[in-house]
């Protein structure tokens, strides 16, 4: 059966867990704040969005060769 998954669509999927897993940085105000107002936390998520397209990308590669070996046995 063929598979009408694109690269793209992969390479979406692999980025939106990547993205889960993105540390959050918390700035010295934002600890003071929360200190007082704790419903009140504000943080600032560092993406690196290149690295992570290009891993997302390499991913998408890998998933796409490994069901193409599969199909060829």
């Amino acid at each position: 059966m063929e598979s009408n998954i694109s690269r793209n669509h992969i390479a979406l999927e692999a980025m939106k867990c990547i993205m889960m897993g993105a540390k959050r940085r918390r700035t010295l105000w934002n600890r003071i704040v929360t200190l007082f107002f704790p419903s009140k936390e504000v943080s600032i998520t560092n993406y690196n969005s290149e690295k992570q397209a290009k891993a997302a990308y390499q991913i998408a590669d890998a998933m796409i060769k490994e069901r193409n070996k599969t199909k060829e046995e």
